[in-house]
């Protein structure tokens, strides 16, 4: 202790000094400080600093990485590290209502903080989902997880990429080739699908047209992206464009790629349960967050506040409307095709056995009931096999086409993003690979 103080009493001098000297063959001024601490102040804050560095030193905690091994989940991922079933499941819990870690990747690390002086109890987790955000659970004296985040300053600069497909390659392999991110292509490949069919139609020669928004942190570490716009012109078909429409809601089911006629860019599938979107728990083997216990789960969980209306995804019939311990309040609808979709854990049902239901209708509201560790919306998808498959293998949309206020808000959009595609396209145009005949376009957003 003697030796903290004697350093910060030594800091505080050397300041003194430097000022001293940094005033000597000037002219010297006397101004008066209003409210200058006495030195009995200053002697007082240097004992408060010194106490503080004392009390995080001793609080510091004992870091451990927790590694993702293959077909590892986090909490197999936890447990190696140390922590047991229940300081894993309130992590694990605590999470799922703040942030969707998705599908763990094998070598992927998490920071577990330990008390040092009980060094079962973990203090710390820490989750880096890019190098621009950073999440942390705290726990606080009486234990109970906070959560924070860190975000660190990131560019954002729209990117128009244009190209010809050549002999040989495939609009998928040649947006991969040029630079655009994998999740990207994937996109830009799937709403112009639903407008081209690139496995009949597709020629060389035939020109894309494609706007992101790019996020990169220190101007070169991809963040992430959206695909604002995009477009296809061949000789086979005719000049196809989707454009991105967004709610201000970031989970609203609705934001999706739709053509200018508001015209949803999907092939076909279900429509979504909730308007809102936010997966808890994911389809495969977990660790039930009642019962502890590994086990299967069939379904994806979707957060939702009691009361909040839950749609059927399709068209069909209502084949169970009932309660039971497991499931609590839960309906099922047959379909065209012989599946089945599940509704498990509502709080109030508003369907019965054997009526007739059409895609979007409500047919209860979000709950608690059951088994159920807090309140979601539990949806499961049963082939007509009888087995259980994950629904978000299943494509879904919230509507086929945005009508009124919807539609009214993605023309105003798409007048937006044609004006970024025109002031980027007014850039300077740098050539990507002359065997691919493909140029970039770029500009800072606004």
């Amino acid at each position: 202790m003697a030796r903290i103080k004697k350093f910060f009493l030594i800091l505080l001098v050397s300041s003194i000094w430097v000022q001293i000297i940094s005033c000597d063959e000037q002219e010297v001024k006397v101004v008066e400080k209003p409210n200058q601490p006495s030195p009995e102040a200053q002697l007082a804050e240097i004992q408060n600093r010194i106490d503080s560095l004392k009390n995080f030193i001793s609080k510091q905690p004992i870091l451990k990485a927790a590694k993702v091994e293959p077909n590892y989940g986090l909490f197999q991922t936890l447990q190696s590290v140390g922590l047991d079933l229940k300081q894993s499941l309130k992590i694990i819990n605590t999470l799922a209502d703040t942030v969707e870690l998705g599908v763990l990747k094998a070598g992927q690390i998490f920071w577990v903080g330990f008390d040092p002086i009980d060094t079962s109890k973990a203090v710390l987790f820490r989750y880096a989902e890019n190098p621009a955000a950073i999440h942390f659970l705290i726990a606080d004296y009486a234990g109970e997880w906070k959560y924070k985040i860190t975000e660190n300053p990131v560019s954002v600069r729209y990117a128009l990429y244009e190209g010809v497909l050549v002999e040989g390659k495939t609009l998928y392999n040649t947006l991969r080739d040029i630079g655009i991110p994998q999740t990207m292509v994937g996109v830009v490949a799937g709403v112009l699908e639903c407008k081209v069919s690139f496995r009949t139609d597709a020629r060389a020669g035939d020109e894309f047209k494609v706007l992101l928004k790019e996020t990169r942190f220190q101007d070169s570490v991809w963040i992430n992206g959206n695909v604002l716009y995009a477009g296809y012109n061949g000789s086979k078909v005719k000049h196809s464009e989707a454009f991105m429409y967004q709610e201000a809601d970031p989970k609203s089911s609705y934001n999706a790629h739709y053509t200018e006629e508001g015209e949803a860019l999907i092939h076909s599938g279900l429509r979504y349960p909730l308007d809102r979107l936010h997966i808890t728990s994911r389809y495969g083997y977990r660790i039930h967050p009642v019962t502890g216990a590994r086990a299967f789960h069939n379904g994806v969980d979707y957060r939702g506040a009691v009361g909040t209306p839950v749609y059927a995804v399709a068209d069909g019939v209502i084949v169970r409307s009932s309660y039971d311990d497991a499931n609590g309040n839960h309906v099922a609808i047959k379909h065209s095709d012989n599946s089945q979709s599940w509704y498990l854990h509502l709080s109030q049902r508003g369907v019965g056995m054997g009526q007739r239901v059409r895609s979007r209708q409500i047919i209860g509201k979000v709950g608690n009931t059951g088994r159920s560790s807090g309140p979601h919306l539990h949806l499961a998808i049963k082939q007509p096999s009888g087995s259980w498959m994950d629904p978000l293998l299943k494509k879904m949309i919230a509507t086929p086409k945005l009508e009124g206020a919807k539609f009214l808000a993605l023309q105003e959009q798409i007048k937006t993003i044609r004006s970024i595609f025109a002031r980027t396209d007014r850039a300077e145009s740098k050539n990507i690979s002359d065997s691919l005949f493909a140029t970039v376009k770029w500009v800072e957003a606004d």
